[in-house]
Order: C-alpha cells, then structure tokens, then sequence
C-alpha cells in the first residue's frame, strides 16, 4: 500500500506560494509531519499515481489555474479527499466551507492557524476513508440485497400462481345447492386450502384445511394436504365398484400421513370435510381441530356444528367424529379458517388500542349473514372485512367455504333451463343433472 501523501496543488508554482506553505507547516512538529509533495494542477490530473498516494490537498490558487480548478476537484473529490483551498484575495474566513469536503484556508490567515486547519483534515482524513469504504461496501450489498429480493419476489408469485393452480377454477355446477368462496392470501401465498369435489352422480365432497404457520412452507403443506385427502376407493363388493370414504376415515388416513412425516418439516394443520348427497341433502361432517362449522337454518335456530377430533398430524391414532345433519332448502353450512378471529373489532371494547387480539366478534357478523341473501353473501362478508382497520395488512390468511341449498322452485328453473341446454347440445346431460 502507497504511503500516504499531503499534496500541494499550484497552477504555477511562485517563490511566494513556497513562502507560505514552507511558513504553514513549520508549526507541524517534522516527527509528525506527512510526506509532502509538490505539483501542478496538470501534473496531478494526468497522473492516476498521485491521486492514489493522496490523503490531503492543499490547492494554492491564482487566477491562471481558475479553469483547471473545476476538474482538479472532481477527481479529489472521486477519492473522497480533503481539500484546503488558498484562493488570492480570499475573503471567507479561514475554516469557512467553499464545498462539502473543501475548506476555506486564505492566504493571509495566520499560519498557525492554517496549519490546524491541514492538521484536522489529516487526522480525520483516515476516518473519512474507512467511513467513505463502509458506505461503499454497504452500497454493494444493497445492490446484491435488492437482486436477491427481486428474485425472491418473482419466486413467490410464481409459488402463488402456483397455488391458486390447486384451487377449483369453478364450482360443481349443481342445481340444487350452490357454493361460493373467500379466499384471501395474509401474504403472497396462503397457508389455507379448499376444494369442492364431485365425487359421484349424487355425492359433494368440500373441504378447508389450514396449515400452521405463515409463508411458502404453509403453502407446501396446503399442497400436501389436496393432494393426500382420500375422498374415495375402489370396492369390488359395492355396486358401483367403489365407496366413498366417510370425513372422519379421510381425516384420520390424512392425520396419519402427516404424523409420520419428517419432524423438521410443517406437518400440522386443522381441517374440516364434508360429503353432502344431492338428492336427499344428507351432510356428513368431520372436524380435525378446526373452528367450528356454521349452520345457519333457513327455518330454526343457527347450529354449531361440533364433531370431536384433534389437530392434524399430532396423534397418530386419533379417532375423528362425524356428525350427519338433514339440510332443507334455504339453508346454509359455512366452513372457515381462524384468520377470522383478528379481522374485527371486539365489540365489548377490549380491543380499543388495536392490537388485533384474537376475539369472538366474527361470530356475530357471520350469524348476521343469516339475513342477507344468500347469493350476495361472500360479497357482504368481503365488503365488511375491507371496511375494517388494516384490512389491507391482515395478520392471518382467510378462507370461507360457503354452502346454500336452493329452494326447490329455483332449483327445478335452473335444472330445466340446464336440461333444455344440454339438449341444445351446450353442455353434457351428465353435467346438467
């Protein structure tokens, strides 16, 4: 490493400005002083070499070295070096600022004076240095940080894309009930799953499931989950050649896959499944430590539904619960994730500080939904979370999975409206009911 230098700068060098500079560092004790050197403006310019051995200038000026000035201090300036400028005729006082990085020396300043002033550039000149190299060392893995996020950003939309590739595009088109979702990611991805599943002519699977946790890891569990929920099987006794599984058996083969995964892996989750029959609206549910179903009656008091079953993937030979309930039209099942617990207020005040504390104040606002019309009622849901505080930084994901039964007179509309399709050759009669 060069050693460092004080360097004078002059246009034209004079017997006066050697004068000076001899008298300025006389008061620089020589044990302490720096190895200085003498150039020109041009010589200083044209040789890389000087610049780099620099750690202080000194730039006597006149009026011929005016125009070369300008340059002269921006290359100081590239280094991060200080800069005491003598100017003739000077009028600022000595230790005035001319620039950031450039300080006022006049020629008729006492030199003592000068020489604390080169002094103090010096031994701060080190320091200016290190701090000039942080600064750029900092900038470099800023520029590396806003690569890696930019690349991380671009990853997780696609594992987002990704996800929603899991979901039903559509619903089971299905003249006697109707479904309708919520599905509102907390991040990029969510850590909750649904699906709405025609099992057979007469059966309707539907499911939600959250995984604990936040994040891509969630969401690969989610993943895991659509994919390891066994909803039917082959039966060569039956007569249709297979059967379809009860919630509770599919819940328990699920717990026992996620029980023997890797422990260093996510592999807990709640769930809730359903299997409906069409014709005689027979609905069988089984919970797996989930917040509890909804059952909103057209006709009677609300239900919550509450068959027995532990969180997902914890005890291997748990044994889950189902519970059958008779649906009649304009009735309404709702399955949903825990996210609702932080989405409203507490309405007895509790959570005036806005802490977002986990309450019980979604329960009234979904039994409210009992009094909006039912093909309006995700939209009403929705319309209420976004009229919430912070709704657009919702601390946890949320998901409903919403079941009418249609009335039996617009049922029979729609299934002849779809039939007279079919016919027409729009749709299959096999789609059509």
């Amino acid at each position: 490493m060069p050693i460092k230098t004080l360097t004078i700068l002059e246009s034209h060098p004079t017997a006066q400005s050697a004068f000076l500079a001899n008298g300025v560092l006389s008061y620089w004790h020589s044990e302490e002083r720096p190895e200085v050197i003498n150039l020109t403006l041009d010589q200083f310019v044209e040789n890389r070499q000087y610049r780099e051995r620099t750690a202080v200038a000194w730039i006597i000026l006149d009026q011929f070295g005016a125009a070369k000035f300008t340059n002269v201090c921006a290359k100081l300036q590239e280094k991060n070096i200080p800069i005491m400028l003598t100017r003739t005729h000077e009028v600022a006082g000595a230790g005035s600022a001319y620039q950031p990085g450039i300080v006022i020396g006049p020629p008729g300043a006492p030199p003592a004076a000068l020489c604390a002033i080169l002094r103090t550039l010096w031994c701060q000149g080190e320091v200016v240095e290190h701090l000039h190299s942080e600064i750029r060392y900092l900038q470099a893995h800023q520029g590396g940080l806003c690569d890696q996020m930019g690349k991380i950003d671009e990853e997780l939309r696609l594992a987002a894309q990704l996800q929603r590739e899991f979901l039903p595009r559509t619903m089971p088109d299905i003249p006697e009930m109707n479904f309708q979702i919520l599905f509102r990611p907390a991040s990029y991805v969510s850590g909750d799953i649904y699906d709405v599943i025609r099992l057979d002519e007469d059966h309707i699977g539907f499911f939600l499931a959250d995984a604990v946790g936040h994040g891509v890891p969630a969401a690969l569990m989610t993943m895991y989950i659509k994919r390891s929920l066994r909803t039917k099987e082959i039966d060569p006794d039956s007569e249709r050649g297979y059967r379809i599984i009860k919630p509770s058996e599919s819940l328990g083969r699920l717990n026992v896959d996620l029980a023997n995964q890797p422990t260093e892996q996510i592999r807990f989750a709640t769930a809730v499944y359903g299997v409906i029959n069409r014709k005689t609206l027979e609905c069988t549910v089984s919970r797996a430590g989930h917040p509890l179903p909804l059952l909103l009656r057209h006709k009677g008091e609300p239900e919550w539904l509450d068959p027995e079953g532990a969180m997902l993937g914890i005890i291997e030979d748990e044994v889950y619960e189902d519970q059958t309930v008779q649906l009649q039209p304009g009735d309404r099942l709702m399955f949903y994730s825990d996210g609702f617990e932080l989405s409203f207020p507490d309405g007895d005040g509790n959570d005036d500080q806005g802490q977002g504390l986990a309450n019980t104040q979604y329960e009234k606002e979904f039994l409210d939904l009992a009094r909006v019309p039912a093909e309006v009622a995700m939209e009403h849901l929705a319309m209420k979370l976004d009229n919430q505080s912070g709704s657009l930084h919702q601390r946890d994901d949320l998901s409903v999975v919403w079941l009418t039964i249609r009335d039996k007179q617009a049922a029979q509309v729609e299934a002849e409206f779809a039939r007279n399709q079919a016919m027409m050759g729009n749709v299959p009669l096999s789609e059509a009911g």
